[in-house]
């Protein structure tokens, strides 16, 4: 059209909170406001530059020419108003495209501004991920990260943020959260500083079935496959075939007198076309049960036969014709029926309240549970919890409609939600007397109170109470869950001997029911206890027992698990080129598999040796490619990963700026996927960043944020690692910190964490060698270094050039040898100001000097003036500059 125009502009959008209800109560008021609104409003829009676009109803349209004007205007409206009665405003604000119609304004970006604005709390002010960018690296601008609303009828994803500085009031997350895209996080043991073995099963809802134990009446243990019926009905009956399946393997599993191959490990063969010792050699069971079912009107035609596989035979078989209305006894007389022929008896709950079930609410139930199981996207997700709660109208005692709706919001981190229906869900267990249900329930309430709030002790709690329900009613499935999620959340506590419990545990029970892929489970994980523990040989040797296993039942997964961790071992000992040939063997499997997001991740632990072995322009391709991958399969998760990998290597290589800019992406994605954890170590590495830039206030403030997520999460060891940190910056700036670091070391003593205690230990030694008190420095040094020697742990050139310092000033004997090497090792760019004046007192080697004088320099002209002032007058930097002038 001729007089269409378009332009790139900031657009913010206002509303009046309570406006329709004012104008249907009280119209003349309501035109009132509208009047004070205009005259308040117009010459702030115009001191900010800003354009009075339209007035639609109570909202307004403006438009600026930067963004910063748009949310300088914002803030200006907000505190206008704060006081005016009855005008309390909502403000969104977006960038794009502004597209002029005549006199109409059009366009999504004009939308996307609208449609963000009830995302602001009352008086706040919500960006989209545009705005939010152009303000990160303005310190006067705080903000948080709300969600990513599924705006309709638009396809852009949108960030959205609140701003929270300036007196703002930030947006209540639970009160907008169905609205936004969720995403279950992934739990990662990754190390951003070097080698890392990989844990077996997924924190909160496992990826593999565990298997229940019992006592056969013979010596051999039963073994069992209950295959997915086959539907020779309507392809919508599917979810009956499937559902029923799905049942019968969790109540067979759960007795505890045999072991039962998981649903999963059944479907990712082709069954169907399999022979019966096929498919037993392939799951490694004696017995098969295969059955149909058809669906003809309110009837249900049903056959199974079990097959005897060593003895090549049908040891029963059954076909027979169930009404509608018994839909829900199906499983258990199957169950039953199952265990009499394999002559496994079981004693039922005589204390359980039997109540007949309503056939049509079990019918949206195992709806529900097929959409939710074979769920491709959220809408799936969203169908099944309509199945769910529909199933649950209909029949309030279902419970297992509740479980499974409880877990399908953990599954997107709606926590609150989540915490609500497993309450109930616990509650209506306990009335029926359902002691399997209540069990699960309370493994539920674990998983939330750990994810959602972080709280190690409650979690714990509700999983020794559902370990203690297991033991009582012989749940050995249930058992095992609660087991290795205590056991995850031990090593993360950093109680590596409790943990070794648990798995060990675990271990013994698939060893009795010579359960080899439970086997593996068990033995891995204790081999990743001990690596974190430093007990590196015991761990290889398990870890090789592991991979042994793997091969002997030819599981690709499991021995790719094996090999990566093997491969992490030689990475540890920096024999880099053997642990990389092992990485492209891994990398070789998960190609051979079709795994992208594995093959992904294991790109990215190329990465990690290449920027040990200093090879950072490798580093980066290889972690490009990883990231090319994760973006490719939209792994928000992995994508965050990649990227943080890739700013360390850009740290170490002294790109601060680049790197900087991958982390905050990383923290955006993190922040959207409610990973505190993740969230916290970026803000760790953010100050980091800033402290070695020179911006000593801004670590700090990065540094409280990352210890205020920490405390809440409960994670100890990274308490240590912060405390050290924050003693740094205060050293670096001439101030007190040695409580910092007694306090480190005494968690670290108190958690057993060895590394991290002499750490504390060498850090005050270091404040003794700078107050040239070298005895003591010595003291407290010398562990420290005996222990990365017997380790045979990396030695900095830092810790090791202050250690020959001490013993030189001390007139003992020293050798420069190792320092050489480790000198000719490392390339000069990897160094920094405080490494390089070490180098300097223990050589007196000017160069070192000059190389230290040289970077404090271009630190110090990337600073504002302020800044600037402030940094080259900190103790360490003046001592530096000083000895630079006498000298040179």
């Amino acid at each position: 059209m001729s007089d269409t125009k378009r332009k790139l502009a900031a657009i913010v959008f206002t509303d009046i909170v309570g406006f329709t209800k004012l104008s249907s109560k009280n119209e003349p008021a309501a035109l009132s406001l509208l009047e004070k609104q205009r005259d308040l409003l117009k010459p702030i829009v115009k001191e900010n530059k800003g354009e009075w676009l339209k007035e639609i109803g109570d909202g307004l349209l403006l438009t600026f020419e930067t963004n910063r004007d748009a949310v300088d205007c914002a803030i200006a409206i907000q505190h206008a108003t704060k006081d005016v009665e009855g005008l309390n405003l909502r403000i969104g604000i977006h960038q794009g495209e502004v597209v002029f119609q005549g006199s109409d304004v059009v366009g999504d970006d004009v939308n996307i501004a609208s449609r963000i604005e009830p995302f602001a709390a009352e008086g706040g002010i919500a960006i989209s991920g545009r705005v939010n960018t152009s303000l990160e690296r303005d310190p006067d601008f705080k903000t948080m990260f709300v969600g990513t609303p599924q705006l309709k009828g638009l396809s852009q994803k949108t960030e959205v943020y609140c701003i929270t500085s300036h007196n703002l009031p930030r947006t209540d997350i639970s009160k907008v959260n169905a609205k936004m895209e969720q995403k279950g996080f992934k739990w990662n043991f990754y190390s951003f500083s070097g080698a890392v073995l990989s844990l077996v099963g997924i924190l909160f809802w496992l990826n593999f079935s565990f298997i229940g134990i019992g006592i056969a009446e013979s010596s051999e243990v039963p073994s069992l496959a209950v295959l997915p019926f086959e539907n020779k009905g309507s392809k919508e009956d599917d979810f009956y075939a499937y559902g029923i399946s799905s049942d019968l393997i969790a109540d067979v599993t759960s007795t505890g007198m045999l072991r039962v191959a998981g649903l999963a490990d059944i479907e990712k063969l082709e069954y169907s076309t399999m022979s019966y010792d096929e498919l037993a050699k392939k799951l490694m069971v004696r017995y098969i049960a295969k059955g149909t079912l058809w669906k003809m009107d309110t009837m249900f035609q049903l056959s199974m036969e079990l097959f005897d596989t060593k003895e090549s035979e049908v040891i029963w078989s059954n076909r027979w014709q169930t009404a509608w209305k018994d839909l829900a006894t199906i499983k258990l007389d199957l169950s039953d029926d199952i265990l009499e022929n394999l002559n496994i008896l079981i004693t039922k709950d005589v204390e359980q309240v039997n109540i007949v079930g309503n056939p049509e609410a079990y019918e949206y139930y195992l709806k529900g549970q097929f959409k939710m199981e074979k769920r491709k996207t959220y809408e799936d997700l969203k169908v099944a919890r309509g199945l769910f709660e529909k199933a649950i109208d209909l029949d309030s005692n279902l419970v297992d409609a509740m479980l499974k709706l409880a877990k399908s919001y953990r599954l997107t981190n709606e926590f609150n939600r989540a915490l609500e229906i497993n309450k109930k869900a616990l509650n209506m267990a306990r009335s029926l007397k359902n002691k399997n249900a209540e069990g699960f329930a309370l493994f539920g309430l674990g998983s939330v109170a750990f994810a959602r709030d972080g709280d190690f002790d409650k979690a714990m709690q509700y999983y020794d109470e559902g370990l203690t329900i297991a033991d009582e009613i012989g749940d050995k499935n249930l058992k095992m869950y609660c087991l290795n999620n205590a056991g995850i959340i031990e090593v993360n506590r950093g109680n590596y001997d409790k943990a070794l419990e648990n798995f060990e545990e675990i271990y013994q029970v698939y060893l009795e029911l010579d359960d080899k892929r439970g086997q593996i489970y068990g033995i891995q994980n204790k081999a990743v206890v001990y690596f974190y523990k430093g007990e590196d040989e015991l761990s290889i040797e398990l870890t090789r027992e592991a991979l042994k296993l793997g091969r002997e039942i030819d599981d690709l997964d499991l021995q790719a698990t094996s090999l990566s961790n093997i491969a992490s071992h030689h990475e540890k000992k920096r024999e880099y080129e053997i642990a990389i040939s092992k990485y492209e063997e891994v990398l070789g499997i998960f190609s051979q598999l079709g795994d992208r997001g594995r093959m992904a991740e294991t790109l990215n632990r190329i990465g990690v040796t290449q920027k040990n072995m200093h090879k950072d322009t490798e580093a980066i391709k290889t972690h490009s490619e990883a990231l090319t991958i994760s973006e490719d399969i939209a792994d928000s998760n992995l994508i965050a990963i990649t990227k943080h990998f890739i700013s360390q290597v850009q740290h170490y290589s002294g790109d601060y700026e680049e790197s900087l800019s991958n982390l905050r992406s990383s923290k955006n994605i993190y922040q959207r996927l409610n990973n505190s954890d993740a969230v916290s170590l970026v803000l760790y590495h953010i100050a980091h960043g800033h402290l070695w830039r020179g911006h000593m206030d801004s670590a700090t403030v990065y540094l409280e944020m990352a210890s205020e997520i920490n405390n809440k999460i409960g994670n100890k060891i990274l308490k240590c690692e912060f405390l050290l940190s924050k003693h740094l910056v205060k050293f670096l700036k001439g101030e007190e910190s040695l409580d910092l670091l007694e306090k480190a070391a005494s968690i670290a003593k108190e958690i057993g964490a060895d590394e991290q205690y002499l750490n504390a230990q060498a850090e005050i030694g270091i404040l003794h060698f700078y107050n040239e008190e070298y005895e003591k420095a010595l003291e407290y040094l010398k562990p420290r270094m005996d222990w990365l020697i017997e380790k045979d742990e990396y030695i900095s050139l830092y810790t090791m050039s202050n250690y020959l310092f001490c013993l030189k000033a001390l007139g003992k004997e020293y050798d420069l040898s190792e320092l050489n090497k480790l000198i000719q090792t490392t390339p000069e760019y990897k160094s920094d100001f405080i490494t390089d004046y070490s180098l300097y007192i223990v050589l007196g080697d000017t160069k070192y000097l000059k190389n230290a004088y040289d970077r404090i320099m271009a630190l110090r002209s990337n600073l504002e003036p302020g800044a600037s002032e402030k940094f080259i007058n900190y103790p360490i930097i003046k001592k530096i500059l000083n000895a630079y002038s006498k000298n040179i």
